[in-house]
């Protein structure tokens, strides 16, 4: 009799171990269907802020070194915080993302336009998460382009289809209108239609510069001869 309970159930631990085995394993049919692991991606905009961050009030006066004219460019709005979005595809369900936001509202005095600086959107069902960057984009009057992008070395060219913008490189230190700025991020864009509407000229191929706690302090035009030079600031944090 003893014999009798033993086998049944070493038989029985036997096929329960089968099975669970079974289940596991992931050459066999319907494993793959069970629900993976739920994902959270967390992205931060980085040093980016330094370069990015002002206030309402704060403004920058740039010189056109060709013109003698004079652009004032006032801060009038001012947003950061951080946007969720989470995956509603089958393939994206598990994943979810939070990023930071930045957006600023720049008013022109030159063109009398006021421009829209916006960060990067993602979502859960279409996000690259290799090779993520941040990109500020600047829109004025259906005019839509990528003006500076973070990490600083972010191999490839990043746009909007219509234009795309190159990182250059950084300069430690760089003298504009006899002011030295510091951590000097340089991008090339090839078409740049939002400063230049009021001049008779080709825009492309122009250099963007980006001081670190500053902001934007000079747009070299490369075949138009003259540049857009910071003269003036002041940054409210």
């Amino acid at each position: 009799m003893k014999t009798i309970i033993l086998t049944f159930v070493f038989g029985l631990l036997s096929c329960i171990c089968f099975i669970g085995c079974k289940d596991k394993d992931p050459t066999k049919p319907g494993y793959q269907n069970k629900a993976p692991k739920p994902i959270f991606y967390r992205f931060e905009l980085g040093e980016a802020k330094s370069y990015l961050w002002s206030k309402p009030g704060s403004y920058w006066i740039y010189k056109n070194t060709k013109t003698n004219e004079l652009d004032t460019q006032t801060c009038i709005g001012f947003l950061f915080d951080s946007a969720k979005t989470k995956g509603t595809e089958d393939y994206s369900k598990h994943i979810n993302i939070e990023y930071d936001r930045l957006k600023r509202n720049i008013k022109s005095t030159y063109n009398n336009l006021v421009y829209l600086d916006e960060t990067t959107k993602y979502n859960a069902d279409g996000t690259p998460f290799k090779g993520l960057f941040f990109a500020i984009m600047r829109q004025a009057d259906g005019s839509k382009i990528s003006v500076m992008h973070y990490p600083f070395d972010y191999p490839a060219k990043s746009g909007t289809g219509s234009s795309y913008t190159s990182y250059i490189g950084m300069d430690s230190t760089l003298s504009i209108q006899g002011q030295n700025y510091y951590n000097v991020a340089k991008f090339e864009i090839d078409k740049d239609d939002i400063w230049e509407e009021k001049l008779n000229c080709i825009r492309s191929n122009n250099i963007y510069y980006w001081a670190k706690d500053v902001g934007l302090i000079k747009k070299e035009s490369k075949t138009c001869n003259y540049s857009w030079e910071l003269i003036e600031h002041q940054i409210i944090k």
